[in-house]
This record gives structure tokens, C-alpha cells and sequence, in this order.
């Protein structure tokens, strides 16, 4: 029984990181693809989700204000704050019913400090 257990503890562990995580990483930064004009069929896919983590790996650094964020990813998705940018990732984890949205977060002086992936 304990034997099944596990098997079965480590299939759950693995479904659930391959849906919620194995997603933002697949691909490397493409400003085409980044700025490609979304139909209402590509809307509901995870349409800028795989670069996610090479965005946050390879581009963002603390030197980066506002203006070299938005020169790279162009204007947040609403909701954009001086602390706080947001750009939409498309319907990533889960079962695709809610949006992952990149959030960059600013210091006090205006420049990139971190970032998250964070599902809404």
C-alpha cells in the first residue's frame, strides 16, 4: 500500500508543477511575438507565458527604471502604478480558466526591484 502511496503522492507533485510552473520557462524573449496582436482565439491561450521567466532571468535588472521596462515590453496592461507594472501572460496554469499576469515591481527611487508571476 505505502508503495502506491508514493507513486501516486509524486504523480500529483509533478501534474501540478507542469501546470502551474513548466509553462513560463519555454521559450526565450521574442518582441514579435511579445507585441502580436491577440485574437479573441489566441486571447484565451497562453500567448506571451513562456517567455515569462527569461524575462525575469536574463532582462529585468535593478539598473532598470519605468521608461527601460516599457522600451523593452512596452505599455503595462492597465493597472500600472509607480510602483507596480503588469503585463498580461495569457491563460497559463491551471486549466487555463484565469489570466497570469508578469508584475514588476519598482523601489522607491523608480527602478526595477522584482518580480512575480502571479495568477488571477
Amino acid at each position: 500500500m505505502k508503495p502506491l502511496l508514493v507513486v501516486v503522492c509524486c504523480f500529483v507533485v509533478i501534474v501540478v508543477w507542469w501546470m502551474n510552473y513548466s509553462v513560463f520557462g519555454t521559450s526565450s524573449f521574442d518582441s514579435k511575438v511579445w507585441f502580436a496582436h491577440q485574437t479573441d482565439k489566441s486571447d484565451v491561450t497562453c500567448y506571451r507565458g513562456g517567455m515569462a521567466e527569461d524575462i525575469r532571468e536574463s532582462m529585468l535588472n535593478p539598473k532598470m527604471t519605468h521608461k527601460d521596462i516599457e522600451n523593452i515590453l512596452g505599455t503595462p496592461d492597465g493597472g500600472a502604478t509607480k510602483k507596480e507594472y503588469r503585463y498580461i501572460l495569457g491563460m497559463c496554469s491551471g486549466i487555463g480558466m484565469d489570466y497570469d499576469d508578469l508584475h514588476i515591481y519598482f523601489d522607491q527611487t523608480g527602478h526595477y526591484e522584482k518580480s512575480a508571476i502571479i495568477q488571477h
